[in-house]
């Protein structure tokens, strides 16, 4: 029985050893068959969105305003290290080359249940490369992520506006905005499958739709105006501690915008650190009282409508007028003639020509030159002016002839002075030359486009005579001459209306210059918004005007129209203005 027993519990050993070595061979054998047996990879779908590429906006000598580059954001997927690596050694690379605290690096390692951890960071194509070759290196994946940069800096900000990071790169202000179906193209599309290490399966690829970069915008904008007139702009900020200030630059014949700046300013690069206020364009944003910049055309309607002829004389009086129950003082004194009274922008004289013409010639003459309407540029925010509809009387009209009661913008106000210089022809301004896609297709092409012609080519050859005289000796504006150049042009200076009433401490000065007289190429605005501590136009915004033009002019080239001797002297006899900073 002993022997029996003995045997059977031999055996039962046996048995149990037998069991355990053919589930090891088992084991084994599965092992092997996973490792060396020809399995297809165990895979899920999988797709990716290809981003195109915001188009550029460009100046008019392809000088990039915005710009869109792509980079890449690394993510860590700590599931897909491979088994030969060290999470260690891997955080450490990672952490020299992105700029990443090492321990930072291990926690998101040791968040074995996210699979996908975007880095808080950016790398260019050369780092991406390095990174994903580098054979120490696995766990880690990459995002594309295109970036809009503006290289400029503020550099016509408040006319380019910004992308909206919120909002998957639409436009959010500026030509960003109104351009923005041209400018952001359309992504593109892979589906795919990927294996269990997050590599994608290239065989397995059913959708491979590559993107459309966006068109291009190119304006008629100079940089490197563009940089004078921001330049000159600062310099009236620090002198007069301004509110605000606005420059523009137009192309007589044509209507192009070659400069277009307003004070203050931000970085589109970093737009969200600024006041949604300080991304307005006040250039084409701001309704303002244009003050006696408006006089010119009131005296233009006159002629037109041959109500007066420049050789007309008036009694403006010893410096008042008493009309409608209410006094009109004039610093202009005794018996004047047309171009007189311009160029000493008499208010008598002025007023009284407004009544000559009455409400509705007034009116209509106003519309003609375009106040009161959108002009239609490139822009999104442009205002309409304020020319009233409704019935005058003939205090609101004296009143509204010499630019008191009626809002203009900026841009209303150089592109009438631009008519006058252009023998009474009113283009359209742009800023927009043409867009051209991706594939180089041209998409929209601007023109110079005749909109009116708001009197007759004497009558604006006349005004703009009479305007030389703003800038000569006895002119309210002799700060505005320009060395070796006829300019013609107009101050002015409004009282803001605060509170229902005109304030007796605020105002708008401005300037509005063409040069040169004898063959006009472009014009200038300069309107400066409660000035300190003075406040005339002919004080804060001709010398302005003055710098920025002779700029110009060198710039472009435009040969001298008077004598540098004679210049020379005139300007010697009146005193030095500031310096000139020439254009690089």
């Amino acid at each position: 029985m002993a022997m029996r027993g003995h045997l059977a519990g031999g055996w039962r050993m046996w048995s149990i050893g037998l069991l355990l070595s053919l589930g090891m061979l088992a084991l084994v054998g599965r092992l092997c068959f996973l490792h060396l047996g020809d399995l297809e990879p165990v895979s899920r779908p999988w797709e990716m969105t290809v981003l195109a590429r915001r188009g550029a906006i460009c100046d008019r000598n392809n000088e990039p305003m915005a710009v869109s580059l792509l980079y890449h954001q690394p993510f860590l997927d700590p599931g897909s290290v491979k088994p030969k690596h060290d999470r260690r050694v891997i955080a450490t690379l990672l952490s020299e080359r992105l700029g990443i605290e090492r321990n930072r690096l291990l926690d998101y390692f040791a968040a074995t249940n996210v699979r996908h951890q975007l880095l808080p960071t950016l790398v260019d194509d050369r780092t991406c490369r390095a990174l994903a070759t580098n054979k120490l290196i696995s766990g880690v994946g990459w995002e594309d992520r295109v970036v809009r940069t503006y290289p400029q800096g503020r550099r016509l900000a408040n006319v380019i506006g910004f992308v909206n990071r919120e909002q998957e790169l639409e436009g959010g202000a500026g030509l960003e905005q109104r351009f923005n179906s041209y400018l952001k193209g359309i992504s593109g599309r892979i589906e795919s499958e990927k294996d269990a290490l997050q590599q994608e399966i290239a065989d397995r690829r059913s959708t491979n739709i590559q993107p459309i970069d966006g068109a291009d915008v190119h304006l008629t904008i100079d940089n490197n105006i563009q940089y004078k007139v921001e330049c000159e702009l600062q310099r009236v900020a620090m002198e007069f501690r301004i509110n605000g200030a606005w420059v523009i630059v137009e192309k007589i014949a044509t209507g192009e915008i070659l400069a277009m700046a307003s004070y203050p300013s931000f970085d589109p690069n970093c737009y969200e650190k600024s006041s949604p206020q300080d991304w307005r364009n006040r250039a084409i944003g701001v309704n303002y009282e244009p003050g006696s910049t408006m006089k010119s055309f009131t005296i233009a309607a006159g002629l037109n409508e041959r109500v007066i002829i420049p050789e007309t004389r008036m009694d403006v009086g010893e410096g008042s007028w008493f009309f409608a129950g209410h006094v009109l003082h004039d610093h202009v004194k005794g018996t004047v003639d047309t171009g007189t009274a311009l160029s000493k922008s008499s208010n008598i004289f002025c007023a009284r020509v407004g009544l000559l013409l009455g409400e509705k010639r007034l009116r209509d003459y106003q519309r003609a030159f375009g106040f009161g309407e959108r002009l239609g540029i490139e822009l999104p925010g442009e205002e309409r002016g304020l020319v009233r509809s409704s019935y005058w009387g003939d205090l609101a009209t004296s009143r509204i002839a010499i630019g008191q009661g009626v809002a203009v913008t900026g841009l209303q106000m150089l592109n009438a002075y631009c008519c006058l210089a252009n023998g009474g022809c009113l283009m359209k301004p742009y800023l927009v030359s043409h867009v051209v896609s991706s594939q180089g297709q041209e998409l929209l092409r601007n023109r110079p486009q005749v909109v009116g012609r708001p009197v007759r080519p004497e009558v604006a050859a006349a005004v703009c005579r009479m305007l030389i005289g703003v800038t000569e000796e006895g002119g309210t504006a002799t700060r505005a001459k320009v060395l070796n150049y006829t300019v013609a042009g107009k101050t002015g200076t409004a009282q803001i209306p605060e509170n229902g009433h005109y304030s007796e401490t605020e105002y708008w000065a401005s300037f509005v210059g063409i040069l040169p007289v004898e063959k006009p190429v472009f014009g200038v605005l300069v309107v400066v918004e409660k000035p300190h501590p003075l406040h005339m136009g002919g004080y804060v915004a001709a010398p302005a005007f003055a710098n920025i033009a002779d700029a110009i002019a060198r710039y472009l080239e435009i040969p001298a129209t008077v004598a540098p001797e004679a210049e020379a002297a005139a300007d010697a006899a009146r005193g030095a203005r500031p310096p000139t900073e020439r254009i690089p």
